[in-house]
């Protein structure tokens, strides 16, 4: 046999062997890092569920133990499919989608057990131990310590979403398909805690005013009195916030501050919806459901009444009162013109608030408001007392956030970049997140105080896949709670200022059904029939609106529906897959977010 043929015959049979021994190799490592990683994958919803937990249950000995055995479990699965034969093996035909999917899940694992587990436990149990320095101010040291590890998880998270993102999952296996698939749910879910966590670490710390004081307003709304983004600002309050201590500085009655000449001149389809009151009136900025601008005309007014620019506008309600009456415990609060001291709890700081002061402790409109402001100046007081626990404070203050009652606007755009996209934002229009959600807001259009006797309910009734996408019916429910006698009973301010458009102790209602962006207006009907409605666009939404009208003890029943946009239908969008944010405006008995389970669609996209 000639030489050439030889060393080309021993080429060819040490490829061959090399071949079989790589082959032999990943699969050893492909049995290995399937044990590992079903081992690891066991472990997710435990750590997911002590991610969700309370911050003082998120470091027990038992959880450490966990987080360490997934560790552990991840590591070994990443390690055993990584390297030049994994990264070889997974461009081969066939078998190569399957192994560049374990590798991409395996090291998606890894960096979870990690930095990102970790970081987020930590950070649940820095808010937990969250407590006071020697003079009394709020001490959140260990959540500012945090702010590095948080980004880089963060990080993390949005690396290992892209990773995960470029696998073909048509061309899995099911037994790699099924984890693939999970996985990317999971991580979405992780994704939304380790992003709030990342804003938290960097916003909280220096809007308390750690790195130097700062100036809020305070919007003080009832929810007697509704307009969509919550109620009337009943009082204007200006807060300082230095190193972690809150003073009020001036507190104004709603009814003492304007009407003003427009402060803004609102977007043309802003006035066609609104008209230009929002701008005119501060009773009137929380027409519009996206606070930024509420909040922006606020400043903008504060500034021309008071002459104080601020730093921020806080907006909050009786409801997310009593969560912080709750915590610090009642407050003693004086009577406008009288000798008079009430005590408010948790318990009846809601009813006196949208209520008692009105028709129970005959005040005048100005002498409520500036109760109101009293009262929120007393719990503001309260915060700083050491007998307040901080972790449990941050608890209130997130439950009332997730109830849309607690909104936040910062005049620096760097940190209202960061609030506009959380929670508290309340930036229904520009939002990224809120893009794909449905809005049900109303607007008390009588001059009164009677949307405390509005008992409403708002309920995602169906999410049923069509030839044009998903359609999402909802139901509102609205009922009038005021006694039969209410007109001749209630004081005038109460029951409505007559103007011989309706019969004091009515309620009228203006109902405004927002569809997701770029979607059709949605379909109104009312009691099994159609409801008139005027259509409308804003902000790359389309509007459908209507007025209802409620005697004393009437009720209505409204049905929309709105059709999903294309992404969303088909399970992509901002939004975790399957979900539907409905926002809708919270009153003194529902609050004014739902995250609701809904329909992935296989199609989608004709006309509806």
């Amino acid at each position: 046999m000639p030489v050439a043929r030889r060393v080309t015959l021993a080429v060819l049979v040490a490829l061959l062997l090399g071949v079989v021994v790589a082959a032999a190799l990943v699969a050893n490592d492909a049995l290995a890092a399937r044990q590992a990683l079903t081992a690891a994958a066991d472990r997710v919803p435990a750590l997911e569920a002590a991610l969700t937990a309370d911050g003082d249950k998120a470091a027990t000995p038992a959880l450490t133990a966990e987080l360490a055995a997934f560790q552990r479990d991840a590591h070994a699965a990443k390690v055993r499919s990584d390297g030049p034969l994994w990264w070889l093996a997974g461009r081969l035909p066939a078998v190569g989608p399957d192994l560049d999917a374990v590798t991409r899940i395996s090291a998606t694992l890894d960096g979870l057990a990690s930095q990102v587990a970790p970081a987020l436990l930590d950070a649940r149990a820095a808010v937990s131990r969250t407590g006071r320095s020697a003079d009394g101010a709020v001490d959140v040291s260990a959540l500012s310590a945090l702010a590095d590890r948080v980004s880089a998880a963060h990080a993390e998270v949005t690396a290992s979403q892209a990773s995960l993102a470029r696998v073909d999952g048509s061309a899995l296996i099911p037994a790699i398909a099924t984890p693939w698939a999970q996985l990317r749910s999971q991580l979405d879910d992780v994704a939304v805690a380790v992003t709030s966590v990342d804003r938290a670490t960097t916003l909280v710390p220096a809007m308390i005013g750690a790195d130097g004081p700062r100036t809020y307003l305070v919007l003080a709304m009832t929810n007697a009195e509704l307009r969509s983004g919550g109620g009337v600002p009943g009082a204007v309050l200006l807060v300082k916030a230095d190193r972690g201590k809150v003073s009020v500085v001036k507190e104004v009655a709603g009814v003492d501050l304007g009407p003003f000449q427009p402060v803004a001149k609102l977007d043309p389809e802003s006035q066609a919806v609104f008209s230009q009151r929002p701008a005119t009136f501060v009773q009137d900025v929380t027409e519009t459901p996206e606070f930024p601008t509420s909040a922006q005309l606020a400043a903008a007014m504060w500034a021309k009444a008071e002459g104080d620019k601020v730093d921020g506008v806080i907006a909050t309600d009786p409801v997310a009162l009593s969560y912080l009456l709750k915590v610090t415990g009642p407050v003693d609060v004086p009577v406008p013109d009288s000798a008079q001291v009430v005590t408010l709890s948790a318990d009846d700081a809601v009813p006196v608030l949208e209520h008692d002061v009105y028709a129970g402790m005959n005040l005048a409109a100005h002498q409520a408001d500036a109760f109101f402001g009293s009262v929120v100046s007393a719990a503001a007081a309260r915060l700083t007392d050491a007998h307040a626990d901080p972790a449990a404070l941050v608890a209130a203050l997130a439950q009332g956030a997730a109830e849309h009652r607690v909104l936040v606007w910062s005049a620096r755009p760097a940190e209202e970049k960061l609030l506009a996209a959380t929670v508290v934002g309340g930036a229904f229009l520009s939002s990224p997140r809120a893009a794909d959600a449905v809005g049900v807001f109303v607007d008390d259009s009588i001059a009164g105080k009677m949307s405390w006797y509005l008992d409403s309910k708002v309920e995602l009734v169906q999410s049923q896949c069509t030839p044009a996408g998903r359609v999402d019916t909802i139901d509102v429910t609205l009922k009038n709670t005021a006694p039969a006698d209410a007109g001749a009973t209630l004081p005038w301010y109460v029951a409505g200022i007559p103007d011989g458009t309706f019969t004091p102790g009515d309620l009228r209602l203006v109902l405004r059904a927002v569809g997701p962006q770029g979607s059709p207006t949605p379909r109104l009907g009312r009691d099994g029939h159609v409801f008139g409605m005027d259509t409308y666009p804003l902000a790359g939404r389309s509007i459908a609106s209507g007025t209802i009208t409620l005697a004393p003890g009437q009720s209505t029943t409204v049905q929309v529906q709105a059709l999903a946009s294309h992404s969303t239908s088909l399970g992509g969008g901002p939004q975790p897959t399957g979900t539907l944010d409905i926002w809708s405006t919270p009153t003194a008995r529902s609050g004014g977010l739902q995250t609701v389970p809904a329909a992935v669609c296989p199609t989608g996209g004709a006309d509806w």
